[in-house]
């Protein structure tokens, strides 16, 4: 569960080998496979490790390392003449991009590396493989961003301070903030010195892609790196926000939800790589199979917008 929400948090930009080969019997050296084959008693036996070379067996393919749960790659085509296609469960779009490994007597459709986008709750066909020869194989490897490369920022008006009217807190980080937004997918964050257990509310509306929620505790240690709970809000325009170091078990959304701006989504909380209570709030975007974050603006108490910077008291109108 914990290792699935860290690979959300990061954007799903993690690299994926799978490895699939023609006729039973032709092994493929650079995957894990699982044999199936008789022993001289007679009984079946299931083994990672190959049989010896004059026994006869059933060789099926193994991924490397599994896919995030919300996502799958399915065949959709003959097993000798696969149509892979991208299976989104989540409740926004992904783009994923297909790789070869290896080919060897095997023509891809679209020649590869291809990316497809695959909205919301859906699936879409990416890539036919055709054998060329009577032995063939083939790997490939798959990476998966959250967010359609085609959004534009474009919000309708400055973006709620993310807490209830009328209070002010401080801005603790702001961009390129030194000690820890020098990333791409956090230069644009903000650091909100929110107190342990404050409402955070919805800056833009949406729709809440993602959650995570279970986590308890947090500090400076890397190991809390991957710790946050957070929420993750896909706007009209394709963008997301994401709502981080929330406290445990006080997520309010749940995944697929509509929101409306102000709306309560959890408290403030200390979880993850943090120094303390407070909330990190940033606007995202799929840049082409990189998720970044872009600048915003807040809305001030008159309505127009103002730039965060660190040291800011900012007040929520």
């Amino acid at each position: 569960m914990k290792a699935r929400q860290q690979r959300w948090i990061a954007g799903l930009a993690g690299l994926i080998g799978i490895a699939l080969f023609g006729p039973p019997g032709i092994p493929l050296a650079s995957a894990k496979s699982l044999y199936k084959y008789q022993n001289a008693s007679g009984a079946w036996v299931f083994t990672d490790r190959p049989p010896a070379a004059d026994t006869p067996a059933e060789v099926r393919p193994l991924p490397v390392q599994e896919l995030p749960t919300k996502i799958s790659i399915r065949n959709r085509g003959a097993p000798d003449a696969p149509i892979l296609a991208v299976v989104n469960d989540y409740y926004g779009p992904l783009e994923v991009e297909i790789s070869a490994e290896t080919l060897e007597n095997m023509r891809a459709d679209p020649a590869l590396p291809v990316r497809v986008v695959a909205p919301a709750r859906t699936e879409a066909s990416a890539v036919m493989f055709k054998p060329t020869g009577p032995r063939w194989r083939y790997a490939y490897q798959i990476r998966a961003v959250l967010g359609d490369p085609a959004a534009v920022h474009q919000p309708d008006q400055p973006y709620a301070p993310p807490f209830a009217s009328g209070q002010r807190f401080g801005i603790s980080q702001a961009f390129n903030g030194a000690f820890s937004h020098q990333h791409p997918q956090s230069r644009y964050a903000v650091d909100i010195a929110l107190p342990l257990g404050t409402p955070v509310r919805a800056a833009r509306a949406g729709v809440v892609m993602e959650i995570a929620a279970d986590f308890l505790d947090g500090g400076t240690d890397p190991k809390y790196q991957s710790r946050a709970n957070a929420v993750r809000i896909l706007h009209q325009d394709g963008t997301m926000a994401v709502y981080a170091h929330l406290q445990a078990d006080s997520v309010r959304v749940t995944p697929g939800q509509r929101v409306e701006r102000s709306a309560w989504l959890a408290n403030s909380g200390n979880t993850g790589f943090s120094t303390g209570p407070h909330l990190h709030f940033v606007i995202q975007r799929n840049a082409g199979m990189e998720l970044v974050s872009v600048p915003f603006e807040f809305a001030r108490q008159d309505g127009h917008g103002i730039t965060p910077v660190e040291g800011m008291l900012l007040t929520a109108p």
